[in-house]
């Protein structure tokens, strides 16, 4: 049975057994859609869960638009505003699952909505610093070929 109580709102996200830097001992550990319950196991023969730490989402650090996550292995660090944490998972599968969650969960978008936004920036930044329409060009390379682009001429921005 858990220790805690989930909002209205809130979703369980993940659950697994891990190992910290900062606990000894193997822990249970619930992502939710606010936060990350660490809890240990208790007893012999009548098992108990005993509340170890909370830690907010919204205490995980950014920088330069990018959540401080970092996956090395089974490892996973998280940079809080109370400092970092490290967890272990029981392999490199696990910690890359629990790594896409909270990632999920702290940015509020998916992996494919954010390479999304970094692909239209990209393509907006090209267009600013050359003057040009790179998805127009691209267009017309796909419907001309290369040859038919370069005598029909580029994509300008209008």
């Amino acid at each position: 049975m858990a220790n805690f109580e989930l909002s209205s709102d809130e979703v369980v996200l993940y659950e697994g057994v891990v190992s910290s830097n900062q606990h000894k001992g193997s822990l249970l550990i619930t992502l939710t859609s606010l936060k990350i319950v660490l809890e240990k196991e208790k007893g012999l023969f009548k098992k108990t869960r005993e509340l170890v730490d909370i830690i907010e989402l919204a205490t995980i650090k950014f920088y330069n638009d990018t959540v401080q996550i970092k996956q090395k292995g089974s490892e996973v660090e998280i940079q809080t505003t109370s400092g970092n944490i490290t967890f272990t998972f029981s392999g490199m599968f696990e910690a890359g699952k629990f790594k896409g969650k909270i990632v999920n969960a702290t940015t509020g978008t998916t992996l494919a909505k954010r390479v999304s936004d970094k692909t239209k920036g990209a393509f907006k930044m090209v267009d600013e610093t050359l003057g040009l329409d790179t998805r127009e060009t691209i267009k017309g390379v796909l419907e001309q070929g290369v040859k038919g682009a370069i005598f029909n001429g580029i994509g300008k921005k209008k």
